[in-house]
């Protein structure tokens, strides 16, 4: 017979109530206008400067800096920069 285990009301309510919490990740696709042209939306909207441009490539996100606040997926007019779970 299988023991059942004994759980505190702190436990119940704290740990098994909550599901863990998932990063999130900016990422910017491969149909973004910068590897075509010049586009420097997304780096002029973002207020920590985590984004970085490189002439011919897609510009990249630092994690680091980045706060997850969104303004670089408005102001891209293409929808080349999405949200990822980790």
């Amino acid at each position: 017979m299988r023991e059942s285990k004994q759980y505190s009301r702190r436990q119940l309510f704290t740990h098994f109530a909550r599901p863990p919490v998932k990063q999130s990740r900016l990422v910017i696709s491969n149909t973004c206008d910068n590897l075509y042209g010049y586009c420097e939306s997304c780096v002029d909207s973002c207020s920590k400067q985590a984004i970085t441009w490189c002439a011919d490539q897609k510009p990249v996100i630092d994690t680091d800096k980045c706060n997850r606040c969104q303004q670089c997926i408005d102001a891209c007019f293409i929808s080349a920069i999405t949200v990822a779970d980790e």
